[in-house]
């Protein structure tokens, strides 16, 4: 399967998707590299600037947290990369993780997980499937949603912390399955550890999880968003943008009409919405955080940003002594780049391969339009992996197919008694040779009814009353295949909570990930 197709995740437990396979990660690594001697030197110029900042802001913050430290800061080593929202989120983004470090061990690489830091804070929240009946998900939350940002919003305090704990454990505890509170109170206690030094939301979560997976030995940088932002590198990169506002936002609109109408998609939201212009004002590919907010920002006809909504924008930066990103720097404002922008520049400057998701893998098809459209070169090939884990919880989940035997059978035994007979276990051979009786009886009145001269009136009220008689014998069986057919109902209806993929990292033993990573040597399905 290509790339740049519609991937679908994995469906059985312990199931790794890598696409293209992972025997050809080492192999695009490489022709990544061997690409970029053909781009222009103010591309190669930059890119070899965004490489050594990114080793070495990654570097600095890892090592400060007692995460990971570089060893080799070689900056013409390879750089592979993959990325995130600082969520709970479910194993098929965590895998990313496992698979960045065993790629980047097999290539000489250093390895950064880029945490999204920079945009919004949705809430903390852990979905736990409650048995029933009725089947459901319950929810223990850690912090709310925020109004800015991942690294604008606070550390939850020791109680939050202490209730999200209680009520996880309780909701778990009703499963049968004790591994599941066993794992989630590791990382409980992962997090009361990252609570102590975190200096924000994102900080927490990335800490906890480093902590979390420490098992595993995992040895990637992290690198927020928010850190990258400030680098001397993304500045160039970003004004770079802000000096050609138009020309980047042409061709970022015409590359998301070509997706939009190669996939049918008629939602103008998706997957961005298109970059707005009004009057000497043209939208740029890029947030501000300020004071506790995330706003759009607009570059100006005849120079400077300008960032908020309608009556309530204003000026943010003129130009003058310094750059825009420096200057919004001096005011601790840090200009973000939105999904798009992020990935282009982590693919085209920062690293030699990406790991996307199924998702990213497929909005990228337009970050490769506008690498084409705007720096007119060949866009670096990208990977996209993803896993399933289910938990264990013994439970029977019925399939459609079981569903419509079972209903199929219930109307024949309904409509056509006299047909289910050889199918059907009699308690006594009384019950059975009456059936078999009225059976036989019944065919002879079909075949009667029939007849040129045949009293329908009279055959038919006997047919009725002979599938009356059968149906009163078979009720018993009639009555179980009911019952059979409403517990398979719900077992069906009960499937997307208890076979749900999306279940949150926490709940499983890390070990089990990098098992599954390492065991094949290289995991795959093309």
């Amino acid at each position: 399967m290509s790339v740049h197709g519609r991937i679908a995740p994995p469906e059985g437990h312990g199931e790794v998707l890598c696409d293209p396979p992972y025997a050809d990660w080492a192999g695009l690594v490489l022709a990544n590299r061997v690409s970029v001697q053909d781009w222009p030197d103010t591309l190669r110029s930059l890119r070899a600037e965004a490489c050594a900042d990114v080793l070495e802001a990654a570097d600095a913050y890892s090592r400060a947290r007692g995460i990971a430290d570089l060893v080799d800061k070689d900056a013409a080593r390879p750089i592979v990369m993959t990325g995130h929202q600082p969520e709970l989120y479910h194993p098929g983004v965590w895998v990313k993780d496992f698979l960045l470090d065993l790629l980047a061990s097999e290539v000489d690489a250093a390895a950064i997980d880029l945490v999204v830091d920079t945009d919004k804070a949705s809430a903390l929240s852990l979905g736990i499937p409650r048995l029933g009946p009725p089947v459901d998900v319950q929810t223990a939350t850690l912090a709310p949603e925020a109004v800015g940002s991942f690294c604008q919003a606070s550390v939850p305090d020791e109680a939050a912390r202490a209730a999200f704990r209680v009520e996880g454990v309780r909701a778990l505890s009703e499963l049968p399955a004790p591994a599941l509170a066993h794992h989630f109170e590791s990382f409980c206690d992962a997090i009361d550890e990252a609570a102590a030094v975190a200096d924000d939301r994102a900080d927490l979560m990335t800490i906890a999880r480093r902590v979390f997976e420490s098992a595993a030995g995992s040895a990637y940088l992290e690198l927020p968003v928010s850190h990258m932002a400030r680098m001397p590198s993304f500045g160039r990169f970003a004004e770079s943008i802000v000096a050609e506002a138009e020309r980047f936002r042409s061709s970022m609109n015409a590359a998301l009409g070509g997706y939009r109408e190669r996939t049918a998609t008629r939602s103008a939201a998706q997957p961005f919405p298109d970059l707005e212009a009004e009057g000497d004002l043209v939208e740029l590919p890029f947030w501000l955080l300020r004071d506790g907010r995330r706003e759009r920002v607009w570059a100006h006809a005849a120079g400077g940003l300008h960032a908020g909504e309608g009556e309530d924008r204003q000026p943010v930066w003129m130009p003058g002594d310094t750059g825009a990103v420096e200057g919004l720097s001096a005011h601790r404002w840090v200009l973000a780049p939105k999904a798009l922008t992020l990935t282009l520049f982590a693919r085209l400057f920062a690293s030699d391969l990406f790991i996307h998701g199924t998702g990213g893998g497929r909005y990228d098809r337009v970050t490769d339009a506008v690498i084409r459209t705007y720096y007119g070169v060949e866009p670096p090939r990208y990977v996209v992996a993803s896993m399933t884990l289910l938990l264990p919880l013994g439970a029977h989940v019925a399939t459609a197919e079981e569903v419509s035997a079972l209903t199929r059978a219930l109307h024949r035994l309904e409509h056509n008694p006299d047909a289910m007979l050889d199918e059907v276990e009699f308690d006594d051979d009384d019950e059975y040779l009456a059936a078999r009786a009225l059976a036989e009886e019944k065919t002879a009145l079909v075949e009667a009814i029939g007849q040129p001269d045949a009293d329908r009136k009279r055959i038919g009220t006997r047919i009725r009353e002979v599938n009356a008689s059968l149906a009163e014998l078979l009720e018993p069986v009639a009555a179980d295949l009911r019952l059979r057919l409403d517990r398979a109902r719900s077992a069906h209806d009960a499937a997307e909570v208890l076979m749900d993929r999306t279940y949150a990292y926490c709940l499983w033993d890390p070990r089990e990930v990098m098992d599954k990573v390492r065991w094949p040597r290289h995991p795959a399905r093309g």
